[in-house]
């Protein structure tokens, strides 16, 4: 018996493969420093584990419907305007299993075999397996240093087919760190308005994000754009509350409406509890995202202060999320204890091996010249795993 063509040529998720393999090192008694995680370090607020404790103390542990209750609909399209000025009706909304269902249910949605995605790389390592997933063939935009690793309207034009369905935005970028501004985000706008194709605008990390700066979804350039638009979000990174799982994709009804119907016969409604929660995450207290994104930004500047002065790395300062994206090409070719370090993938298994530090390939992301650290992780963790890092370097330099 063969099982699916279409399945079977997706990939494991490169994050969690090495998140697993650190785990079992760390069973086995080995002092390993995980740079790795792609989820706050910080407690889900107290309030909102409170609210989760009376849904289950006052029976709210059945189904619900499919999309999500009304009122987490309705918090979610209050949120929508509150904080990215876009109006939205809560049967706009779609409430999902954590962002990456939802992303997963709009590719299914809008995909027809042969069509194509543009995924701008480096990218997260899940875009492209979902789009493959869908019978559709991720195109590959590769951006570069000199615009931040972003996507700019010239290089948007040159990708777009006949075939093009979607492109995929990300901002703050997963791994990059990368923000739009306004002004490009116009200039992406503008380009776009003359195609009929979809923008998925993923922003699962809009609320951690550095320098003042402030997250603009694309949606709210214009009317215009907003009907191209599926913005997907979800709860987990402002409020770490990652393990709860539930994201939300928020769009043109049509869309919505058929995303819905695929998870009406799939999963059904995401946990009665986690979404009786959401709601108080939504409406309640906000003041502990901004707590949590301060304590961040000291950690990301004091890695900036660590690595400016390692030689032969390079990086793009993250302007939000929690990783660095640094390039380390410089080492390949070289040598450690007899292992030549050839790509992004030989290089964090020998830091892994020899030091004790986890990171994520940067071929995962499609980088091959880079590796992604997390600092979503205590100080502690980050000064003994840069302590590392850096002597590390300095032995292949050698």
């Amino acid at each position: 018996m063969r099982i699916s063509d279409r399945i079977g040529q997706l990939e494991e998720s490169a994050t969690f493969a090495v998140t697993e393999k650190a785990a079992r090192l760390k069973e086995q008694g080995v002092d390993v420093v995980s740079l790795t995680a792609g989820e706050p370090d910080f407690d889900t607020p107290e309030h909102i584990k409170d609210k989760a404790i009376l849904a289950i103390k006052s029976g709210f542990t059945k189904y619900t419907a499919s999309s999500g209750i009304a009122k987490l609909r309705e918090a979610i399209a209050r949120k929508l305007k509150r904080d990215n000025n876009l109006d939205y009706k809560p049967s706009d909304v779609l409430v999902s299993c954590g962002a990456k269902h939802s992303l997963y249910n709009i590719i299914q949605a809008i995909c027809n075999e042969g069509d194509e995605v543009i995924v701008p790389a480096p990218y997260w390592t899940s875009y492209p397996e979902i789009i493959k997933a869908s019978g559709a063939k991720a195109v590959m935009l590769q951006t570069h240093t000199s615009d931040g690793l972003k996507l700019t309207p010239n290089a948007i034009k040159k990708h777009i087919t006949n075939k093009t369905k979607a492109i995929l935005l990300n901002s703050p970028s997963n791994p990059t760190g990368a923000v739009y501004y306004a002004k490009e985000l116009e200039a992406i706008a503008e380009v776009l308005s003359d195609y009929d194709i979809f923008i998925i605008s993923d922003e699962i990390y809009e609320s951690i994000i550095y320098d003042g700066l402030r997250h603009i979804s694309i949606a709210s350039i214009n009317n215009k754009i907003k009907e191209k638009t599926i913005v997907i979000n979800g709860v987990s990174k402002a409020y770490a509350m990652t393990g709860w799982r539930i994201g939300y994709a928020v769009g043109p009804k049509d869309v919505i409406n058929v995303a819905a119907r695929l998870q009406s016969q799939s999963t059904s409604n995401p946990s009665s509890i986690s979404q009786y929660a959401a709601v108080a995450a939504l409406d309640g207290e906000q003041s502990f995202i901004g707590k949590m994104v301060k304590e961040y930004e000291n950690r990301r500047n004091y890695i900036i202060n660590r690595i400016k002065s390692i030689s032969n790395i390079s990086y793009i300062k993250p302007e939000g999320a929690f990783y660095f994206f640094i390039r380390i090409a410089d080492f390949f070719g070289r040598t450690l204890d007899g292992r030549t370090i050839s790509d992004s993938m030989s290089f964090s298994e020998c830091l892994l091996e020899h030091s004790n530090v986890a990171t994520v390939a940067g071929v995962a992301f499609g980088a091959d010249e880079y590796v992604r650290l997390s600092f979503s992780t205590s100080m502690d963790n980050i000064i003994k795993g840069l302590d590392r890092f850096e002597k590390f370097l300095k032995n292949i330099s050698t």
